[in-house]
Order: structure tokens, then C-alpha cells, then sequence
């Protein structure tokens, strides 16, 4: 039988059958292996906190799915391939959500900018991280001429915000990433979509301790990622009104565009130094 082609016994045609989920143990992730679970899929969930993650496979056993779980770390890819390809020759992989990743008040730097320590572990989690979350399953996938890989990144990959340059420069690598394997590989059957969220109610976010303007429920934010990789879409951005004022932002003149950002950045830091005090 070919590789990663196994299918139980009554299965529908093309019927999603198996989600892969890294990054599953809280916030976005769960809200995703929660909606997935309740559709009758069966999960593979990946994340670094062991508790966390089971409290999550718990729960999507509940709603009636066959989970397995597994503590691993995105940044080491030899973890990482050995996991993947497991779960994928067990049972064919349909969709790969890559969606660990590093954010919060964890990536906000002082304002002499990111240290090299601090620089790197960015790149490791955020890109390195989402390819070796990828790269694992991308022949297989190409050989059945089946999946779909989702790229969870951020709308900040579309926009230099002086408050985390190198959390930006690690989502537009994502972005970039995304779209270029999206081209590379729609002709062999396989899907990419690219997630550009603003953003989500998680304890990562509200650990940033400013204001986060239209603000999405990690549940709304699962469905509205659901909804569109169902519908294969390449892309995936929301709310509305970030992406129309990044839209907005790129017919500016450079200079403006600095001038709002930097003066934005500045108050949301006043800010979060106030609600420290």
C-alpha cells in the first residue's frame, strides 16, 4: 500500500479524516483541535507543555475524536520528522495545521532593539520552527497528490511595527514562505494557506498588556481558519479593518507611514509601562 494511504474501514471519499495540529496545547491550537474534534476528525497534536496537552486531547476525546498526542518542540526538526512521518504512515495526513509559535510580551524588545539571544530564538521558533513543521510531510503529500498545509503566522508580517521588528521579520518569512510553496506545489494537488491573523483573545496576546484592537475569540478565530482552508482559500486574514489599514498603509508615503507607526508604538509602550507601575 502506499505510503501514508491507510484508511479504516468505511470511510467517506475525501472526507478529512486527519488533522495534524503543532502548537495544540493552548489558545489558538486548542481552539482548533476542539472544532476539529467536534468535526469527527482524527487528531494529531503536537506541543511543548505535557499537561496542557493532554487536559487538550482530553477534551477533543470527549467530543468523540481519536487523538494522539505528542511533547515535542517545533525547533528540532529531527523530533519534529520522526513524529510527522509516524503519524502520516499510520494513517495519510489531510491537513497540517502549522501553528506553534512565538509571541506575546516575549518577542517585545527594549527599545534598543532585539539582543542577538532574543533575535534568534524568534527565527528558530517562528520560521525555522513552521519549515520544520512543513518539510516532514511535503513529499508524501506530493506523492498521494492530496493535502493541505496551513501556515499560521500573523498580519504583522505585512507591516515593519517598530515594537517587535524581529517578530515581524519572522511572521513575513512565513508569509513568503507560504506563497512561494503554494506555487510550487498546487500543480501536484497539494494546498497551502497562508493565516494572517490580527489579533486573537489568548494568554499569549494578553500577556502584551496594551490595547489590542478588534480583538478576536480564539473560537472565532478556529472557525473562521476552518471555514476557509475548507473552502481553500490561499489566504486567510482577518479582522477587516487591520488588513484594510495595512492596505492603506502601503499607499502612504514612507515617511507618514514611519511618522503613525513610530508615534503608535511610543503610546502603546507609555502604555504598558503605566499599567506596570
Amino acid at each position: 500500500m502506499a505510503q501514508g494511504r491507510e484508511r479504516k474501514a468505511g470511510a467517506v471519499p475525501g472526507a478529512t479524516r486527519h488533522v495534524a495540529i503543532t502548537g495544540a496545547s493552548s489558545g489558538l491550537g486548542r481552539a482548533l483541535a476542539e472544532l476539529y474534534a467536534a468535526q469527527g476528525c482524527r487528531l494529531s497534536l503536537a506541543g511543548r507543555d505535557p499537561g496542557r496537552l493532554a487536559a487538550v486531547a482530553a477534551a477533543c476525546r470527549a467530543r468523540g475524536a481519536e487523538v494522539d498526542a505528542c511533547t515535542v518542540d517545533v525547533v528540532d526538526p529531527a523530533a519534529m520528522h520522526d513524529w510527522l512521518v509516524a503519524r502520516d504512515a499510520d494513517c495519510g495526513i489531510d491537513i497540517l495545521i502549522a501553528n506553534a509559535g512565538m509571541g506575546g510580551s516575549a518577542v517585545l524588545p527594549p527599545p534598543h532593539g532585539e539582543d542577538g539571544a532574543l533575535a534568534r530564538r524568534i527565527l528558530s521558533v517562528n520560521t525555522a520552527g513552521m519549515i520544520n513543521s512543513v518539510t516532514p510531510l511535503l513529499s508524501r503529500m506530493v506523492s498521494r497528490a492530496a493535502g493541505h498545509i496551513v501556515l499560521v503566522g500573523s498580519i504583522s508580517g505585512a507591516i515593519g511595527l517598530p515594537q517587535s521588528p524581529v517578530y515581524c521579520a519572522s511572521k513575513a518569512a512565513v508569509q513568503i514562505y507560504g506563497d512561494a510553496l503554494r506555487r510550487l506545489v498546487r500543480e501536484h494537488g497539494v494546498r497551502v494557506t497562508n493565516v494572517l491573523p490580527g489579533f486573537i483573545d489568548t494568554p499569549m496576546s494578553r500577556s502584551l498588556g496594551m490595547a489590542r484592537p478588534w480583538c478576536w475569540t480564539a473560537d472565532r478565530a478556529a472557525r473562521r481558519i476552518a471555514r476557509d482552508v475548507a473552502r481553500g482559500r490561499p489566504r486567510c486574514i482577518f479582522p477587516w479593518q487591520l488588513r484594510w489599514l495595512i492596505g492603506l498603509q502601503s499607499l502612504l508615503p514612507l515617511w507618514l507611514s514611519d511618522a503613525v507607526l513610530s508615534a503608535a508604538s511610543r503610546r502603546a509602550r507609555r502604555r504598558a509601562e503605566a499599567g506596570r507601575i
